[in-house]
């Protein structure tokens, strides 16, 4: 416990310094004076003997630093102008590690760590979309390895490096886009790798207040592929799912396993965490993104409720009908009726739920109808209606969890039961309970 609570604390200071401190150039002397540490001995980021922790702190850290970016959003969100200081969790929120050596065409050992992860991506804004590929918020100065350079220094062909479609969580404003490194041995027949990642198996980006979570971390490799016949015919792949051969799941801490010269390996990192309902999402945005191929149009409908013309194009006024008719669908499927409470708003504590008072009292409730989502005590999500989906719902690059873990991972969804408005969402083991994520006190 003394190596990982001190990482924890450190990781709290880092979200603290760019959320509320960032005009004090890191001088955190002053916020610390205002802050007490009280971890809880036996949990993920405050181990307990005989716990293994062969990668605190380092693990504990980020596992730490990330969900306080969200926590200390919620806290400043009320607030209209602190709001604009909200920043939903980055890419790379965990590494996943590319470790790899051998003798080089020189006859000379080499290793390296692939740096570029590094290049992460930096989540939404309560005001507008993250930033693809921004580096890790958490770092001050990122610096995305040149590919030249990489290839120069070690014996590796780079068949691609390349933002990833989708990759950022969706939302009203969408989170960065990650990317994807591909390679294969150059000048050299063979090199060994380990792998060191978590963040695999379901979304450690996850989105705020509606939004929705980015891609997963992600290896793939393609053993005995078509490469080198490619390369002869002039056909190089723009994606791995283009190659073929023989798909090899790799796993998490895997170690020496050898790639050849016609096997290709590929590491993604994950993106940045989207903030709000999607289909509060701006057509034009969307376009923007279709456009500049940031979102795809399966996405664009399904995810964001936009309405597509035969060329493409996103229809505005479709859209928006679109949208409403979603919205009265998942009203009319649950078929529970909504309690009407008008009320004075006291509290915003996202773009869809409310703090409200009126004669009897505070209570939960929708910001863009009068529902009532609950009592001020209890947990607002109780008040919503609920849908759970697999993990894959949640972003179209996510894969199935239970190829790592053994619990069924949801992706629950909480809407207002009165104008079916997004009001949040949660990834979760399926038997834990409903996360409590905001607590509210009205004095009086």
């Amino acid at each position: 416990m003394a190596f990982i609570a001190p990482s924890w604390g450190g990781s709290w200071i880092v979200a603290i310094n760019e959320l509320l401190c960032w005009d004090q150039y890191f001088a955190v002397g002053g916020a610390l004076r205002h802050i007490e540490f009280d971890p809880t001995p036996g949990t993920f980021n405050c181990a307990d003997f005989p716990a293994s922790v062969s990668t605190a702190p380092t693990q504990a850290m980020e596992i730490s630093l990330y969900p306080a970016y969200n926590v200390i959003s919620k806290f400043l969100y009320p607030n209209p102008e602190l709001r604009r200081d909200i920043m939903c969790i980055g890419g790379t929120s965990q590494w996943p590690a590319t470790i790899f050596r051998g003798t080089d065409q020189w006859g000379q050992p080499y290793g390296y760590i692939l740096i570029d992860p590094i290049g992460g991506a930096i989540g939404a804004f309560a005001h507008g979309d993250g930033i693809n590929t921004g580096g890790q918020s958490r770092t001050p100065i990122c610096q995305l390895p040149n590919v030249e350079h990489t290839e120069q220094t070690f014996p590796v062909l780079f068949l691609y490096r390349k933002e990833l479609r989708d990759s950022g969580g969706a939302g009203q404003y969408r989170g960065g886009l990650s990317a994807e490194s591909c390679f294969i041995p150059h000048n050299t027949e063979r090199m060994t790798h380990d792998t060191l990642s978590s963040g695999n198996a379901t979304p450690t980006s996850t989105g705020m207040m509606g939004g929705y979570p980015s891609t997963t971390n992600a290896y793939t490799f393609i053993t005995e592929s078509d490469i080198q016949q490619r390369f002869r015919e002039r056909r190089m792949p723009e994606d791995v799912s283009e190659v073929a051969g023989h798909p090899v799941e790799l796993g998490l801490r895997q170690e020496d396993f050898t790639q050849t010269r016609d096997d290709v390996y590929a590491v993604r990192w994950s993106g940045g965490g989207g903030f709000g309902d999607p289909m509060e999402r701006d057509p034009a945005l969307i376009q923007k993104d279709l456009d500049g191929e940031c979102v795809s149009e399966s996405a664009a409908r399904e995810i964001y409720g936009a309405v597509l013309t035969e060329t493409g194009e996103v229809d505005p006024v479709a859209t928006q009908k679109r949208r409403e008719q979603i919205r009265q669908e998942r009203v009319r499927r649950a078929g529970v009726p909504a309690r009407r409470r008008a009320g004075e708003i006291l509290v915003e504590a996202n773009p869809a739920l409310a703090v409200k008072r009126d004669a009897d009292g505070v209570f939960w409730g929708c910001r863009s109808c009068s529902a009532e989502l609950g009592p001020l005590d209890a947990n607002y999500k109780t008040g919503c209606l609920e849908e759970r989906h697999p993990a894959e719902r949640s972003n179209p690059l996510v894969g199935d969890p239970l190829r790592f873990i053994d619990e069924a991972v949801e992706f629950r969804q909480f809407f207002c039961p009165g104008c079916g408005r997004l009001v949040e969402n949660e990834i979760a083991v399926a038997s834990d309970p409903l996360l409590c994520d905001t607590e509210v006190e009205v004095p009086g």
